[in-house]
């Protein structure tokens, strides 16, 4: 009554149901403006979580406890998302303060309220109950314990944790995918009506994004927990791998496949070696796939198993194939249409240069035209990570005075140049790598720079007068 009587005629609320610790359940109610007031508040709290790091380990334990406010409550999943988010920065911010046992509460605190939710899902099978999932609120939960296992590290799960995690991450895909298998057989049976088209494009992409995010799940306990994973995970992961990565699966499901493997390859590293013929040989296929959507998984999947020294036996070939890809997207016209299939070439960058520098002996016949293909491709487009990491690694390889790369007598230098001078405090470029760029510059001396200058276009040139400047 107490509240009712402070809100206006025209007030709109929220109402939830909270149940407590007790196991009584509490009527919470918000109004519009206050809803409002959380969410600038939350994302405040964000900020200065990410911004603060360690230094914001005093409040940490105060933060969470408000933050378990917006766990439980009915609002916009946006809201929840940035609040999922900064737990898992409190997270990170513990662990680099070297609180730990503060880690393992703050993880244990959000997987009590959070896993339920998931089992939920797992405990129901049938598709007529699975026709109940939220599936955006089940994404943002997923999303939430990624951010979270990967914020807090190593260590903070028993065996028996990650086996659930992985459990109820899989079980969910799986109700996900009988619930989108059974909307499709329901919308062949019935006339075709364009507001239910509309409304059922937005319910699929709910359900690929939360099937991604089921899988992201899983990631994140390999990335987190290796060895447990390997002993617990590792069995129904390659299941889903191998069910999923043949050519003749519809396009989404092989697209999950691929993130999976990308996210073992990038976490488990040599352990996964055993597990690459089952996978390995189609993901080096598909980086010719007609469809960017698999061209660049696959791409950033080669590049991530070319560091390992097992990956010798399929570097020439690879290589060679990485060649092709780049060679034909950079030549296509540049159009913003294109920019997905750019994407791909860069991440095909990433992959070649990781062989020419891990596995030059396996491609010493076809070198010299592999690094120039990769130079020809260079600045990268679309992709920054992946522009960030080319573009470090040439200024390293001139830097060392790569053969390669400078060219005999410096004749590749003026490209090189050109290249460094483009991606100068960009997103394409880390500061370390501008600040690199700018040393260069100077170390090259006034005679020397003037001559590649010549060859430079006039925007350029301004702009190389600019960094010389800046890194005196």
């Amino acid at each position: 009554q107490d509240v009712a009587g402070q809100l206006g005629d025209d007030d709109e609320v929220s109402l939830s149901l909270v149940t407590g610790a007790d196991g009584t359940t509490k009527v919470m109610i918000m109004s519009t403006s206050e809803m409002e007031e959380l969410s600038n508040a939350v994302c405040c709290v964000h900020t200065f979580v990410d911004e603060l790091g360690k230094d914001f380990a005093p409040f940490v334990a105060q933060t969470a406890q408000a933050l378990l406010l917006v766990f439980d409550f009915s609002m916009d999943e946006e809201v929840r998302d940035t609040a999922f988010e900064t737990w898992g920065l409190l997270c990170q911010c513990a662990r680099g303060n070297n609180q730990v046992s503060m880690v393992a509460e703050l993880v244990q605190e959000f997987l009590k309220r959070i896993l339920p939710k998931f089992e939920k899902v797992g405990a129901t099978g049938a598709v007529a109950e699975a026709q109940g999932l939220d599936t955006e609120a089940l994404k943002t939960a997923a999303d939430g314990v990624k951010a979270c296992l990967k914020k807090a590290g190593p260590g903070v799960l028993n065996a028996q944790q990650v086996q659930h995690i992985c459990q109820v991450a899989l079980s969910t895909l799986n109700a996900s995918l009988k619930l989108r298998d059974a909307d499709e057989a329901q919308k062949r049976s019935k006339p075709a009506d364009e507001d239910d088209a509309v409304a059922d494009e937005d319910g699929e992409e709910e359900g690929v994004l939360l099937r991604i995010a089921c899988c992201e799940m899983v990631g994140a306990l390999a990335d987190s927990h290796a060895d447990l994973f390997m002993q617990h995970c590792i069995g129904p992961a390659m299941q889903l791998v191998t069910t999923f990565i043949q050519p003749s699966v519809r396009f989404e499901d092989r697209r999950l496949a691929l993130f999976v493997v990308c996210d073992m390859l990038e976490s488990l590293r040599e352990k996964i070696v055993s597990q690459w013929p089952q996978f390995l040989p189609q993901m080096l296929q598909d980086v010719l796939h007609q469809s960017p959507g698999l061209r660049q998984p696959a791409c950033y999947g080669t590049s991530l198993a070319a560091r390992e020294g097992a990956f010798a036996p399929y570097a020439l070939a690879a290589a060679q194939t990485l060649s092709q890809m780049i060679t034909e997207t950079r030549s296509a016209a540049k159009k913003k249409s294109q920019k997905p299939a750019q994407a791909c070439a860069d991440n095909a960058l990433s992959a070649l240069a990781e062989i020419l520098t891990t596995h030059q002996q396996a491609v010493a016949a076809g070198e010299a035209q592999l690094w120039g293909v990769w130079l020809k491709g260079l600045p990268c487009q679309a992709d920054d990570e992946e522009g960030v990491k080319n573009h470090r690694t040439l200024l390293r390889l001139v830097q060392a005075e790569n053969p390669q790369v400078v060219g005999d007598g410096g004749a590749y230098l003026p490209q090189v140049l050109s290249i460094l001078v483009d991606v100068y405090k960009t997103g394409m470029a880390d500061e370390e790598t501008s600040k690199g760029i700018g040393q260069l510059v100077v170390k090259l001396g006034p005679q020397r720079l003037e001559q590649l200058a010549g060859q430079l276009k006039e925007k350029q040139r301004k702009k190389l007068l600019r960094i010389h400047k800046e890194a005196q």
